[in-house]
């Protein structure tokens, strides 16, 4: 980048031979063409268009550019420390033999900077990034765009400049690309390491509080500082000066697993429902019965694909719906009459449940009864039972020696009650029945009477002025209904002639029919 003395410094310097081209008519082709200890300024103006040619010669060495209507840049003289043998030479394309005035010619010698500082003397560093003008180019003044400055501090003033030991490295990369992005607003990082330069400057004279400029534009840079001038500098592409790693663009990704859809089914309805799965880093769609799982940018599927299979560029995954296992949303069993019997003296749980609309079941017996226990006691469970029929009441034995729920046999036969033997269902059991819908309810244990629920007893054990007693102490026979909390259920304590309107249920209903329905594949 050109960097210009002050004008208080330039106004000192002695300029060998510089001469200002005569503008040609004041209308068009103005050319304007000034130097000083570190650059050559050109302001070409009002040319007409087409391929209008400029030629500089610093040292010997020329470099050839043209221009269409008009051309304002700078040229270096490095280092600024020395004198230069400079030339300018403009020939516009309507006037190739400068007959018509329109072409410039200007030659010079530039004295040396004025670099006297004291040793100790504070200077500034600037370091810049912009965009290049051809991104297939080194990052050079010539090629730069729009520069931003990233940060600035200031220094002693090195011993060698030429050494450019000043130079700041690494860069932080948040930083830089913060201030491209106030240059050009969707530039990557892949393009900032490529196509990007960093300018670093030394100024020297400048004082303490001096701020450099937050914007340098090449093709204006007239004044660009104006309490200080360029003691040196330096351009890199952006990429150079990050840290080791910082331009590797390539992502790391993270390795996900799809997840199969919910195929599902309800109780009422012969229709089955779909829903995709929601996965971090995974995007779904279904159509034609196939879903088809793509990873997200940042995300890739690893060796286990969830029972997917991978297409043949391993893009994304695709499974059958039809490989997916249908699930049957619970519903209730429809109950019918449910109830606590005594046959003879042994109790018994009586039942008929119906499965809902739309469940049928090949299997005769689908049926799991649970007794739920409180805490700290085991549930009693009896499997592969008929969706009508009775069960002994746990605790209970209808062969001997009999048993009954709470109650013990001693060595001499005769019965003493217990906490054991499942005694907690005689105040009111919980009992569940399961297919795959369920139902539950509290069935009441049957009262106890002489003939029922209790071991038996002898006449003189039986209370004279009551017909009835508290359990655990037995006599008469009176049956008891026992309250129900389930919709339409009959819990009672029925004697035999309970058991009789049991068997009347079994028989005279018939055993209910009733089909399993296999899960419907979507």
């Amino acid at each position: 980048m050109k960097r210009l003395l002050a004008s208080a410094v330039t106004a000192a310097l002695a300029l060998g031979g510089i001469a200002v081209a005569t503008a040609a008519p004041a209308s068009a082709h103005t050319p304007r063409i000034t130097a000083d200890c570190d650059s050559i300024d050109v302001d070409l103006t009002s040319y007409a268009p087409g391929e209008n040619q400029i030629s500089v010669t610093i040292d010997g060495e020329t470099v050839d550019e043209t221009f269409d209507r008009e051309l304002m840049t700078s040229y270096r003289l490095e280092p600024p420390t020395t004198s230069h043998e400079w030339s300018v030479d403009v020939v516009a394309w309507d006037d190739p033999d400068g007959s018509r005035g329109y072409g410039a010619h200007v030659t010079g010698t530039s004295q040396p900077c004025d670099t006297d500082l004291p040793d100790d003397a504070r200077v500034q560093v600037g370091v810049y990034v912009y965009p290049k003008l051809d991104s297939t180019q080194p990052a050079s003044w010539e090629n730069s765009g729009l520069q931003g400055i990233v940060t600035s501090e200031q220094i002693t003033l090195p011993p060698h400049p030429e050494q450019k030991k000043w130079l700041v490295a690494p860069l932080d990369l948040d930083e830089v690309r913060a201030v491209a992005r106030t240059i050009d607003a969707d530039v990557t990082t892949a393009e900032l390491c490529t196509e990007w330069g960093i300018q670093q400057d030394l100024v020297g004279r400048a004082t303490n509080d001096y701020q450099l400029p937050a914007v340098i534009e090449r093709a204006t840079n007239t004044g660009i500082f104006p309490e200080g001038y360029l003691l040196g500098d330096d351009h890199q592409d952006v990429g150079a000066l990050l840290p080791q790693g910082a331009c590797d663009t390539t992502p790391v990704q993270e390795s996900v697993v799809p997840a199969p859809p919910t195929v599902s089914q309800t109780c009422e309805s012969d229709d089955v429902a779909m829903t995709l799965p929601t996965t971090d880093g995974i995007a779904y769609a279904a159509q034609g019965g196939i879903v088809t799982a793509t990873p997200l940018e940042g995300y890739t599927f690893g060796s286990d694909l969830g029972g997917y299979t991978s297409s043949d560029d391993g893009t994304s995954a695709t499974l059958a719906l039809a490989d997916v296992a249908l699930e049957v949303a619970d519903c209730d069993l429809v109950p019918g009459e449910i109830q606590a019997v005594c046959e003879s003296d042994v109790p018994y749980l009586g039942y008929g449940v119906s499965l809902p609309e739309g469940y049928t079941t090949a299997d005769e017996t689908p049926l799991t009864i649970t007794f739920v226990a409180p805490e700290g006691e085991d549930d009693y469970v009896v499997t592969d039972q008929p969706l009508t029929g009775s069960i002994l009441w746990p605790g209970a034995s209808d062969v001997e020696p009999r048993q009954w729920p709470g109650w013990m046999q001693t060595d001499d036969g005769s019965y003493v009650e217990t906490d054991g033997n499942y005694a907690w269902t005689r105040t009111g059991a919980t009992v569940l029945f399961e297919v795959n819908p369920s139902y539950s309810t509290i069935v009441e244990y049957p009262e106890a009477t002489s003939t029922c629920a209790n071991p038996p007893v002898t006449e003189a054990e039986l209370v004279s002025d009551d017909d009835t007693t508290t359990d655990g102490a037995p006599g008469g026979s009176t049956e008891v209904d026992a309250e129900t909390t389930g919709p339409a259920l009959a819990s009672t304590g029925a004697t035999v002639a309970g058991a009789a309107g049991l068997a009347l249920l079994l028989v005279g209903g018939g055993v209910l029919v009733f089909w399993l329905r296999r899960r419907v594949q979507a």
